[in-house]
């Protein structure tokens, strides 16, 4: 399957459902800065706890991607003003993307412009 925008207002319970069936697979978050910077690599190799969509409260309207192992070791990366999330999963053989990782990228009006969050492909 090709790249598919997910819709705001799917925000929410995509990103519940996604971390139910995801918790604990090895990710890496990269941070883009720039389209001319190289992706800073915020966490590499850790297992996902979860993704969520802030509705309420101080943080609403953010997106908070935690990995790591226990809550106490855990770490978080927000994403503030997100405009645009999208998954582009990995290229299979007749895929027109080149792309060999699954891949979640949030867009937003803030810095980080954009980050991925990406699951390597089984070895």
């Amino acid at each position: 399957m090709p790249t598919r925008e997910i819709a705001r207002t799917e925000w929410k319970n995509y990103f519940d459902d996604f971390s139910r069936t995801r918790q604990n697979e090895k990710v890496t978050v990269e941070l883009i800065f720039s389209p001319q910077a190289d992706p800073q690599f915020a966490m590499e190799g850790l297992p996902l706890v979860g993704i969520t969509y802030e509705e309420k409260g101080s943080e609403a309207g953010t997106i908070e991607i935690m990995v790591g192992g226990e809550t106490n070791d855990s770490l978080t990366h927000t994403v503030t003003s997100p405009v645009h999330v999208y998954h582009k999963d990995a290229a299979g053989l007749i895929s027109e993307e080149v792309n060999p990782d699954e891949v979640l990228e949030f867009t937003s009006t803030d810095d980080p412009r954009i980050t991925y969050l990406r699951f390597a492909q089984s070895e």
